[in-house]
């Protein structure tokens, strides 16, 4: 994973050609790494957090068709051909990272850490592929004059996403997750962990923070495994605990019987009476 700096007039030459310049060459870069698209902090709005877009390093090689000049009007050594471009969760990497480095002191490019990295994907884990009419059908369907209760955002897109997921195939494979579904289930269970019942905490930034969890995971490609009966809102430990402890599960449609560790849990959708997890 790899941090590349830009300043405000150079994002759209970027996002738009999935490009990038530079005169020092990232020579630890490999095919398929993930690029963190960050803005330079002194061209943000107030408010605004540097990272909101990544993409895919595909290679990296010496302007010598001069696409920096026609792209951004100045001539940089390198040009970084990228592909797959897309929104993620903005976040400020020195804000959530765990190490000691300072990714701000770098000048165009860093290496980010192995520690960081998992942290930053754990962040970016909902992210969806970048399409021009996104932003389109995401008006279409939650605008409509009026704004859409939790119940009614969950139902349309359980809809949506009644087939297998799908996968966009470049170097690496992403799973097209449904953001706005994960955002309204957190919001339906008023952001408290299904399991543990531990609420949701205030971020720095405001809002609750909670997170999702598929119970059959999305990369066996199962029919219908997008919809809101496969997610539990989860708080961070017992979403670790999902993933790495001793974990058995069987589905009771509805709900789900959870064991974690060899203690028990019953998970029920919101209409219909949960026991108490003791």
């Amino acid at each position: 994973m790899i941090l590349f700096k830009n300043k405000a007039e150079t994002m759209e030459g970027v996002l738009k050609e999935a490009k990038h310049a530079t005169d020092a060459k990232p020579s630890y870069a490999t095919p398929g790494e993930i690029i963190l698209i960050s803005q330079t902090k002194e061209t943000l709005r107030p408010g605004q957090k540097p990272i909101r877009w990544i993409m895919n390093f595909v290679s990296c090689e010496e302007d010598i068709n001069n696409e920096s000049d026609r792209i951004w009007g100045r001539h940089w050594r390198y040009i970084i051909n990228c592909e797959n471009v897309r929104p993620v969760e903005p976040f400020d990497i020195d804000e959530i990272k765990i190490s000691s480095k300072h990714y701000g002191a770098a000048q165009v490019h860093a290496k980010v850490r192995p520690e960081d990295e998992e942290i930053i994907l754990d962040w970016v884990s909902e992210s969806i592929d970048y399409k021009p009419e996104a932003e389109e059908s995401v008006s279409m369907e939650f605008k409509r004059n009026r704004t859409l209760d939790p119940d009614e955002i969950i139902g349309e897109l359980d809809a949506k996403y009644a087939n297998k997921p799908e996968f966009k195939k470049t170097i690496v494979r992403l799973i097209k997750r449904p953001s706005v579904l994960s955002s309204a289930i957190k919001e339906k269970y008023g952001y408290k962990c299904m399991i543990c019942k531990y609420p949701g905490f205030d971020k720095k930034g405001g809002g609750k923070y909670a997170e999702v969890h598929h119970m059959i995971e999305l990369n066996k490609e199962a029919p219908k495994t997008l919809q809101s009966w496969n997610l539990l809102v989860v708080c961070p430990l017992c979403h670790k605990k999902l993933h790495y402890a001793d974990v058995k599960t069987e589905f009771l449609n509805p709900g789900w019987k959870i064991l974690i560790d060899g203690k028990e849990f019953f998970v029920y959708p919101a209409n219909i009476e949960q026991p108490s997890n003791t």
